[in-house]
């Protein structure tokens, strides 16, 4: 196996900033699912982050997401790509499983085990994306996309 190239570097580099686009379009879905809806009482029910500010959603989720995205990524994600790399299996099939894989510890540091699901769902809306940005990236290859074969 040779040495990591451009695009893997820069692949390990990029993609788990999808996390703030990805965290935008939640935020933009929590805004649209309260519209219409009163809000509970503010002196019984403290919200945060709030749905009417999705900057809020943006920030937070975005604090979190980008290190953990980063810690997931390098612990679990890039082995689980060189070890397919390695025996020619890299497909998306088998980024989507690293993606699992690299979510399962990090839904039990956020959520333990009475919160699991619930936050492995949610870490897979970003841990999917980053998976499939984290492929394009890494397979992408300079010479072939100029026509230099």
């Amino acid at each position: 196996m040779t040495r990591p190239g451009k695009p893997l570097i820069k692949a390990i580099l990029i993609a788990p900033w999808v996390v703030v686009p990805v965290t935008a379009v939640y935020a933009a879905g929590r805004l649209i699912s309260w519209l219409g809806k009163p809000l509970p009482d503010p002196t019984v029910t403290m919200l945060f982050p709030h749905p009417f500010k999705p900057w809020e959603t943006i920030c937070l989720y975005s604090l979190y997401g980008v290190p953990t995205a980063y810690a997931s990524l390098l612990l679990v994600g890039l082995p689980a790509y060189l070890v397919a790399e390695k025996r020619n299996q890299v497909s998306v099939p088998a980024a989507l499983l690293a993606s699992v894989l690299a979510c399962i510890p990090a839904a039990l540091f956020f959520g333990g085990f009475h919160n699991f699901w619930q936050m492995l769902g949610f870490l897979l809306l970003n841990g999917v994306p980053i998976a499939l940005v984290f492929l394009w990236l890494a397979r992408r290859d300079p010479e072939r996309i100029v026509g230099r074969r």
